[in-house]
C-alpha cells in the first residue's frame, strides 16, 4: 500500500482530497499575498471607468513582475458585471502569482453620515509604491487600531515627516477655504481614480500637509470608487469640523454627474 504523494492541505480541521479544487486555489499568491487587486463600482451592472481601473491593475501587476492578460480580464470583467446578484455593487478583481483570476461581488457598505478618523503611522514599502497588492495587512491593521480608538477609519501618516498620506481604502482630501487640496503622489500614495475624476470637475491643489497643521484645514473628505465623497467630522485629538461646507456638496454633485456620464458612455472611460 502506498501513502499519499501530494502534500497535505487541511481546511477548518478537514483534510482535503488530493484532487479537490481547493488545492489549486491555495497557490502561493494567496498564501504569501503575492498578487494584485483592483476595486470597481458597478451601477446597474455597468462598471464606472473600467479602462482606468484595468490600466492601474496592469501597472500594479507590472510592478511585481506578474503577467496579466488584459484582453482576457477585460472580457471576464464585463461578463461578471452582467451576472452580479445586485445591479449596484462593488466588484473586486484579484490576480494571484499562481495565475488565478478571481472576481468577487461585494455589497456596498453602510456608511456613516460623517466620518471620525484616527491618525495612524504608516511607512509605504518602497518596492510597492503606487501598487494595489494583496499584501494589505498593514492597511487593515491601521483600521483596526483606529476603530479600537473609537474612530470609523484610519488616516495614515508618515511617522518620519508627519505628513498626511491616505486612508487605508480611500484617499484623503481637504479644504483650505474653497480650495480643494490633496497630498502629492510622490509620497507613495495610490493614484486614486476618483481623485482624478474630481480633478476634472474642480481645481485640485496638490500640496503636502503635516498632521500638526490640521488645525488650519477647513474640512476633510474621504473619496473612493465605492464611497464616492464622504465628509469627515474629525481627526481624533487633532481637529473637528462640525459643519459640512457647501463646497463639499458642490464637489459631490460634480463627481456624481461625471460618474453618471462615464457609466452611460463607456468610450469616455
Amino acid at each position: 500500500m502506498t501513502g499519499p504523494t501530494a502534500p497535505r492541505i487541511m481546511i477548518d480541521g478537514v483534510l482535503c482530497d488530493p484532487d479537490t479544487p481547493a488545492r489549486a486555489r491555495l497557490d502561493d499568491g494567496l498564501v504569501r499575498g503575492d498578487g494584485v487587486f483592483e476595486g470597481l463600482r458597478a451601477y446597474n451592472r455597468l462598471p464606472r471607468t473600467p479602462d482606468a481601473h484595468l490600466t492601474r491593475l496592469a501597472q500594479s501587476a507590472q510592478a511585481i513582475d506578474l503577467d496579466m492578460d488584459r484582453a482576457l480580464v477585460t472580457r471576464e470583467l464585463a461578463d461578471f458585471c452582467a451576472r452580479t446578484t445586485a445591479p449596484d455593487c462593488a466588484v473586486r478583481i484579484m490576480l494571484t502569482r499562481g495565475g488565478q483570476r478571481i472576481f468577487r461581488e461585494e455589497v456596498l457598505p453602510s456608511l456613516p453620515p460623517s466620518w471620525v478618523l484616527s491618525a495612524q503611522p504608516h511607512r509605504i514599502t518602497p518596492l510597492l509604491i503606487g501598487s494595489k497588492t494583496l499584501s494589505y495587512a498593514a492597511h487593515m491593521q491601521a483600521n483596526r487600531r483606529a476603530r479600537q480608538a473609537g474612530a470609523d477609519e484610519a488616516l495614515m501618516y508618515d511617522p518620519d515627516s508627519n505628513g498626511i498620506l491616505e486612508a487605508p481604502t480611500s484617499s484623503f482630501l481637504w479644504l483650505e477655504g474653497d480650495a480643494l487640496c490633496a497630498p502629492p503622489l510622490e509620497t507613495g500614495i495610490l493614484d486614486s481614480i476618483t481623485r482624478r475624476l474630481i480633478a476634472e470637475v474642480t481645481d485640485l491643489h496638490v500640496r503636502a500637509r503635516r498632521l500638526d497643521e490640521m488645525v488650519d484645514v477647513d474640512a476633510g473628505l474621504l473619496v473612493s470608487t465605492v464611497m464616492e465623497v464622504q465628509p469627515v467630522h474629525s481627526v481624533l485629538g487633532l481637529v473637528e469640523w462640525p459643519d459640512v461646507p457647501a463646497r463639499v456638496a458642490e464637489i459631490t454633485r460634480g463627481l456624481s454627474e461625471l460618474t453618471r456620464a462615464r457609466v452611460a458612455d463607456p468610450i469616455a472611460n
